[in-house]
């Protein structure tokens, strides 16, 4: 088995975030990922969210090895030239340390509190290509500029330029995202179980070399939520707590992360799922560990670093 790398993805403030990176980057993580979103759930408008581009900003200066992506910026929420802007300069902060993940967005009630436009599905994949094209052609050397129904860029050398800016394409579509992360990106963050995850990586993997690309330089990545204890009791109360943050039993969520092919459960368990994901292909996992100062995150993610080495 290819060694697969441990990441972990956040949504917090400032200085629980700061905390989590560093810890993560004195443990063997080799990424921290930003959920981008202005709530926290489509049910908890009360909960505070910060503005995670500008968080892992603060992050990139306090941190100096670990490496710094989001997934996913919604590009419902900033015009690409803005999020073009905002990773280059998160490049230079960082040393190149930065990943720039885009989707289209999917959590429409942030779109409605917020006011912004949430086009139809179709549309908004329709302004995910756009924006991607977009990007590609900011960032190659002497541009030649975009042309498109919604996003339009002049051929000229985009300044500065980045030192390392990578993009990844994530989303659980199972046609249209992965097209997409073939063509354009350099990563390609696909969640299990949504739909046949071998599938998806071939036609990314296909895509990429329809455009002329190489397919084995596609990073797959996936992210899903840690559930790990060292041994068995540990893990039952780890379960136990993320079954009463759901409103589920504990049997009904272990049904559900089986069902979608997530590893749980003690190392030995942990590890035939990750043999199995990277049998198809992935090489990264982001552990969602939800609020960086979440009891027991640093822990779980222990246990997932021990039985990925």
């Amino acid at each position: 088995m290819n060694p697969v790398e441990i990441a972990i993805q956040t949504m917090a403030g400032y200085r629980a975030t700061l905390d989590l990176a560093r810890w993560a980057e004195a443990n063997g993580v080799v990424a921290l990922a930003a959920a981008d979103h202005y709530l926290t759930s489509s049910d908890k408008t009360s909960d505070p969210a910060l503005d995670q581009l500008t968080v892992l900003a603060a992050v990139a200066a306090g941190t100096s090895t670990l490496g710094l992506a989001t997934l996913v910026s919604p590009i419902t929420f900033r015009h690409p030239a803005v999020l073009l802007k905002q990773a280059v300069s998160l490049d230079e902060i960082s040393g190149g340390r930065f990943c720039l993940g885009v989707g289209t967005g999917w959590m429409e009630p942030e779109h409605s509190f917020f006011g912004i436009e949430f086009p139809a599905e179709a549309d908004r994949f329709d302004r995910l290509e756009e924006a991607l094209g977009y990007l590609r052609a900011a960032l190659d050397r002497g541009s030649p500029g975009f042309r498109g129904r919604y996003y339009n860029l002049a051929p000229f050398d985009v300044q500065p330029r980045p030192a390392n800016l990578r993009l990844i394409v994530g989303g659980t579509g199972g046609r249209r995202t992965p097209t997409l992360a073939g063509r354009f990106a350099d990563e390609f963050n696909a969640y299990p179980g949504k739909a046949d995850l071998a599938g998806r990586v071939d036609l990314a993997r296909a895509a990429a070399a329809e455009a002329g690309r190489e397919p084995g330089d596609l990073i797959i990545s996936t992210a899903f939520p840690v559930v790990a204890g060292g041994a068995d009791a540990e893990y039952r109360e780890a379960l136990s707590a993320f079954a009463e943050r759901r409103g589920k039993t504990p049997r009904a969520v272990e049904a559900d992360l089986t069902g979608v092919g997530i590893p749980h459960g003690t190392p030995g368990r942990l590890r035939e799922g990750i043999a199995s994901l990277a049998a198809t292909g992935v090489s990264r996992i982001y552990l969602q560990v939800g609020r960086a100062d979440s009891p027991g995150v640093k822990r779980s993610v222990e246990v997932f670093l021990e039985a990925a080495s």
